[in-house]
């Protein structure tokens, strides 16, 4: 009987060392650069590009030294209540959050099931703070809009 058990734990051991080795070579050798995103205002073809705030990927990693409030990125100027719509050059495999700040640096979490966000009827600058994760890593994002 502990024979038993003894090969069924050693088995178990080497399928477990063998998943995370596999998955590290795979990350390590993956050639995938960083992936990059844009968000679109639904019915135009404005695009937002998006500006890297952090990220972890293939074992590299960079923290942003700015809150995002505050990365130097141009406001874009969108209708109030317009739809935007998340969009990427690789397909993640989720948008893990998005979040929303406002001049007062007040952040509310939204819905990210959909890939869309629904711009404010409040004119202002509002900020928004956006991740989403690859098998290589996760990145986040940062754009910022204008409601007149």
């Amino acid at each position: 009987m502990i024979a038993v058990i003894a090969v069924i734990w050693a088995l178990c051991y080497t399928v477990f060392i063998s998943i995370l080795l596999g998955e590290y070579l795979l990350v390590t050798l993956s050639n995938k650069p960083l992936p990059q995103s844009t968000v679109q205002v639904q019915g135009t073809t404005l695009p937002i590009h998006a500006e890297y705030f952090e990220y972890t990927w293939k074992h590299n990693t960079k923290y942003n030294e700015y809150a995002a409030i505050d990365v130097p990125a141009t406001p874009m100027n969108v209708p109030a209540s317009s739809t935007l719509v998340v969009t990427f050059d690789q397909t993640p495999k989720e948008i893990t959050f998005i979040e929303q700040g406002n001049e007062l640096d007040r952040w509310s979490r939204l819905d990210n099931s959909h890939h869309t966000v629904a711009a404010p009827d409040t004119p202002g600058i509002y900020t928004y703070l956006y991740s989403a994760s690859w098998f290589e890593g996760s990145v986040s994002y940062v754009i910022k809009i204008k409601v007149q």
